[in-house]
């Protein structure tokens, strides 16, 4: 490769001597490549430092692989309590484990609530964790009718529809 070019999945094709839809098989995983080629796709792919480009994949899957952390809480709030802290090391966590991207979202106000439901109504997530939501606040039904998978940390009222996990209090105290 010549300049700073990235690689491109042509690139990668001419380097190994086959198809991009040869590539592109290699590198999705599929069976349908020969032994020979698949060998010869990976060199060309180590060689090149090639990276597949997210945001072409995202066209063909139609996922981003970015979920929303959404907390409409104050920052001070945020930051002063030690749950939020290890609410988002846990998730930030648990989607790394499948390449997922977090996307924390404070919504504080209309303005950021508008920015939620365009990231979400142009689907630059493929989901929504919403954690601290009150008793009065639409946003689950808002999320809920745009179709996007969401799942409530917490409960508001046993007539939730949303998908939730909850904390077993009178478990814990019990067990305790």
């Amino acid at each position: 490769m010549t300049g700073n070019r990235r690689p491109t999945i042509k690139t990668v094709a001419a380097r190994a001597g086959v198809g991009r839809t040869t590539v592109s098989r290699v590198v999705n995983g599929s069976e349908l490549v020969s032994a020979d080629a698949r060998e010869r796709v990976l060199a060309a792919i180590k060689e090149l430092n090639y990276v597949p480009n997210s945001v072409a994949r995202g066209l063909v899957t139609n996922r981003t692989n970015a979920v929303a952390l959404v907390i409409p809480e104050s920052e001070s709030r945020l930051g002063s309590e030690p749950f939020f802290a290890a609410l988002i090391r846990g998730v930030s966590g648990a989607l790394a484990e499948s390449r997922t991207q977090l996307q924390l979202m404070l919504v504080r106000d209309q303005a950021e609530r508008d920015q939620l439901t365009e990231s979400v109504a142009t689907r630059r997530v493929d989901g929504v964790l919403l954690v601290s939501v009150h008793s009065e606040d639409r946003l689950p039904g808002m999320l809920e009718e745009m179709g996007l998978p969401t799942v409530l940390a917490g409960r508001r009222d046993a007539g939730e529809r949303l998908s939730y996990v909850n904390s077993d209090n009178a478990g814990g105290a019990a067990a305790a």
